[in-house]
């Protein structure tokens, strides 16, 4: 898979001493950030999030965690700076679970974890193909069905690097199983759909997730589990 992605997926729950060995590897900004979390779990799983992802980069690259430089796009999507390596990546973490994909090709990525189906959220959110396929499902499918269209639908706007300025009704993504996850239809000018690729996983019980690649060749996500250096 030369034009494809892979995926990492590790924990961000540990030791406020864990937390803070790694935290020596954040950015002045990031250190600050950190620090403004009032509650030292969500702080602790920030820094956890963030040291994951320079520590993958910098493997990835050959460098130091803490060498590596972001910049943002217009829509807030990072992006490395101060590299000829050509890299695209994008973090996503939920509760205690983080995943990063990282690729030659643009990439987005998401992982949710699986709660309660709330009334109306899929109307508000997906088109109203996905609605109807839903709806038509069996009520007890229907939870993780949610969650497969809805972290396709956030990985692939992920990937297009567009922020909020882009409507989730939209476009619309087959979602019946993970190994079904495809871009089906776009609303989008000049909109090529053979061009983008879609897969789902499972990284532990009770978490969902789904990565979009912008290739037109074969494509499997690579999932690896990420473990820090001991200390």
């Amino acid at each position: 898979m030369p034009r494809g992605a892979s995926t990492w997926v590790w924990s961000l729950d540990s030791s406020e001493d864990v937390a803070d060995r790694l935290a020596s590897c954040l950015s002045s900004e990031e250190t600050a950030r950190a620090a403004s979390f009032a509650n030292a779990r969500l702080r602790n799983r920030w820094v956890m999030a963030r040291a994951g992802m320079r520590s993958i980069l910098g493997s990835r690259l050959g460098v130091p965690p803490e060498t590596i430089s972001f910049s943002l796009g217009t829509h807030g999507k990072p992006y490395l700076v101060n590299t000829d390596h050509p890299c695209f990546f994008n973090l996503s973490h939920s509760e205690g679970m983080a995943v990063l994909a990282v690729g030659e090709v643009p990439v987005g990525v998401d992982i949710e974890h699986i709660g309660p189906l709330h009334e109306g959220v899929a109307e508000a959110f997906f088109s109203a193909d996905e609605s109807r396929a839903l709806a038509a499902m069996p009520r007890e499918d229907r939870v993780h069905a949610f969650y497969r269209c809805w972290t396709a639908k956030e990985a692939l706007l992920k990937a297009l690097g567009v922020g909020l300025s882009l409507s989730g009704k939209s476009f619309t993504v087959g979602f019946e199983t993970h190994e079904d996850l495809r871009l089906l239809y776009a609303d989008w000018q000049d909109a090529d759909v053979s061009t983008w690729r879609l897969a789902g996983f499972e990284p532990v019980p009770g978490f969902t997730g789904a990565v979009a690649v912008q290739t037109s060749g074969l494509f499997r996500p690579l999932l690896h589990r990420w473990i820090f250096d001991p200390f």
